[in-house]
């Protein structure tokens, strides 16, 4: 099959791809339509950021259900614990770089949809920064908790956060006093945690502020000191309550919680737009699973609206997330700590979100200065592909002719595009990569030049 009839062939199964059914239960459903490479490449794009051909492959041998399955499996305890203990290493050096390198190195390697992946929209979820916090350790610690519990019961993730050193600290907890109660933690808990903007009164947030009152650190972990506890009861959202865990309980249980929370992974996962009726339901449906959230990623990744026409490539890749795509599809391992550094310029620093809100997100990735730091990181990583790396992501064409001058070139072009996770797109677009090109440009320089040129695609920056 030449690269041509390949594209077609991808092309034409993109357009045949249905809408999202109109009937809520259709639309969460588990897809059953015609499992290819196109629909595999989209799972592996939304649920690990990116994938190789040879995983893209793996993927599309497999059945959706089995794919699913292989997404959501066991992690290897062994390779963990050693990803762990570097990890603390590097976090007590106190250097950020450092610590969101070894992320983005794990965020390469995993084949997880949760574990490190998922530590990603729960570290946005739950931002907190070390300029804040000036505890790199606490906020390794915080990652873990994400990595290794971030897939359970969200109710017992909220308690597990507001009770770390790194959002205590963050939040300002740690110095919540019942002599003067301070409300940061508490309306966070409440709006951006839990419930959304306008689903709680001032009082609700000054009555959870008296509950997690002598929450504090000692020695580096979380402590209840007693005598700076409010003891007196407290009314928040309709129920009496005493402490930080009868808040995270009440706010969780909630059913405005539930819908709140799976619309963010909606808008992450699936497409930018969830329809209200489709939310409602899947919101009812995960309460009656304990909230938890490995079965919401599974039910989204696996669903049809997941395969349908409006959800393909309609969310903006993040910085990390093209960090991944790009790193998977070359199979390079650049140096992770300069890799950090690109993604701190793309306007991504781990560990270091803009606030307690978290990363804009969405179209907010793409303005004028982060996309030169795009196209940046673009031209650096095809420029470091060496001879031997273009003859393994190249396969010979057998022409010595089109080895040494790039007689191949459609194919080359081509080849960029499947490299990339873009052979979904229409052919045209490969010979109009491969003419924008100058001539004189030729081997594997004019190979290193299409795949920067298609890391410059817009499509590129799009899962």
């Amino acid at each position: 099959m030449t690269a041509g009839t390949r594209g077609t062939t991808r092309a034409a199964a993109r357009a045949a791809l249905p809408p999202t059914p109109a009937d809520p239960a259709r639309a969460l459903a588990p897809y059953d339509g015609p499992w290819t490479a196109d629909r595999a490449a989209h799972l592996l794009r939304r649920a690990l950021g990116g994938a190789s051909r040879e995983e893209t492959a793996a993927c599309a041998a497999r059945s959706p259900a089995e794919a699913l399955d292989a997404l959501f499996a066991p992690p290897d305890t062994r390779l963990e614990a050693e990803q762990r203990a570097l990890g603390r290493r590097l976090a007590r050096t106190a250097d950020r770089e450092a610590l969101a390198g070894w992320w983005l190195g794990k965020l390469v390697r995993d084949g997880r949809a949760t574990g490190s992946r998922l530590a990603l929209l729960l570290h946005d979820h739950f931002a907190c920064a070390q300029s804040k916090t000036r505890d790199l350790p606490a906020l390794f610690d915080q990652h873990q908790l994400f990595v290794e519990h971030g897939g359970g019961p969200f109710g017992e993730l909220l308690r597990r956060v507001v009770r770390g050193p790194a959002m205590l600290r963050f939040l300002d907890g740690d110095s919540n006093r019942r002599s003067a109660p301070n409300e940061n933690l508490a309306r966070e808990v409440l709006e951006l945690f839990t419930l959304g903007v306008g689903r709680f009164s001032e009082t609700d947030v000054k009555e959870a502020a008296r509950a997690l009152t002598g929450w504090t650190i000692r020695d580096g972990a979380f402590a209840h000191v007693a005598e700076h506890h409010d003891p007196r009861p407290k009314r928040v959202l309709g129920e009496t309550i005493d402490d930080g865990d009868d808040l995270c309980r009440v706010a969780v249980a909630q059913p405005r919680c539930a819908r709140f929370l799976a619309g963010k992974f909606w808008r992450a996962y699936v497409s930018p737009a969830p329809a209200d009726d489709v939310l409602d339901l899947l919101a009812e449906r995960w309460r009656a699973h304990d909230l938890e959230v490995a079965w919401l990623l599974r039910t989204l990744l696996g669903s049809r609206a997941f395969h349908a026409a409006e959800a393909r490539r309609s969310l903006v890749r993040s910085p990390a997330e093209l960090v991944v795509a790009t790193l998977r599809g070359l199979g390079t391992h650049p140096d992770l700590v300069a890799t950090a550094r690109a993604c701190d310029a793309m306007g991504q620093r781990l560990f270091e979100p803009p606030g307690v809100q978290g990363w804009a997100g969405g179209e907010a990735w793409i303005h004028a200065a982060a996309w030169i730091a795009r196209t940046d990181f673009a031209a650096r990583q095809a420029g470091a592909l060496d001879d031997a790396a273009l003859a393994r992501l190249f396969a010979p064409t057998g022409s010595l002719v089109a080895r040494l001058f790039g007689g191949d070139a459609p194919d080359d072009a081509a080849r960029a595009l499947a490299l990339l996770g873009l052979d979904d797109l229409p052919p045209e677009r490969a010979a109009a990569l491969d003419t924008a090109l100058p001539a004189h440009v030729i081997g594997d320089d004019r190979r290193r030049d299409l795949l920067h040129a298609a890391l410059c695609l817009p499509e590129a920056h799009l899962s």
